[in-house]
């Protein structure tokens, strides 16, 4: 069937049900004169403590149930001294256990195991020095400036750099810690040796 035809026995069907007309309006039931709003209970005023700071919640007692002094959880009568026996012993092992080191649990037994230096990889590493990024800015936007009007771009303040002793070249303190002993074997940067006169 083509679905214009559909359409044609569609609005040719009765409809089921009283017609349009019969229906009652939503506006003819009568509306209550006040809105009743749900009221709730008000709620308790608490002090704001920090959660830290507060006492950790205890289970409600639950009839027919014995609490465990330790840890708070409720077990029946008969089984209550088999927990708080093993429920002791937790607890001790859990404030002697130690802070897991994957590194040494990785080398350990193999030929890795001499090269880790102890417990180095767990210290903090120190914070590199803050760099002066507004004066950086600055020389950044002088010399653009300079290089649009054609002149000659202001000298960089390097004072903070180290200078190599071998190339008299400038570094910052982790790239000159690299640089200088790799320097130090370089032949071409040396000026050559004097010649003795014959």
């Amino acid at each position: 069937m083509r679905s214009c035809e559909i359409l044609k026995k569609a609005s040719k069907a009765p409809l089921d049900g009283p017609p349009i007309t019969q229906v009652k309006s939503f506006k003819a039931t009568p509306l209550p004169s006040t809105p009743s709003k749900p009221t709730l209970a008000p709620k308790p005023k608490t002090t704001a403590a920090a959660p830290s700071q507060q006492a950790p919640r205890q289970p409600k007692p639950v009839p027919g149930l014995a609490s465990c002094k330790i840890c708070g959880r409720n077990f029946a009568p008969d089984r209550i001294e088999k927990h708080e026996v093993i429920c002791s012993k937790s607890q001790a092992k859990a404030k002697k256990r130690k802070v897991f080191d994957p590194v040494k649990m990785r080398t350990k037994g193999t030929e890795a195991e001499k090269y880790v230096s102890k417990g180095r990889h767990l210290q903090d590493k120190p914070k590199p020095k803050k760099k002066d990024w507004k004066k950086q800015h600055e020389d950044f936007i002088a010399t653009i400036r300079a290089a649009k009007t054609g002149t000659e771009a202001p000298p960089i303040d390097n004072s903070d750099y180290v200078e190599c002793p071998h190339c008299h070249r400038k570094f910052s303190e982790d790239v000159a810690d690299r640089h200088i002993p790799k320097c130090a074997n370089i032949s071409s940067n040396k000026p050559p040796p004097l010649r003795r006169r014959r």
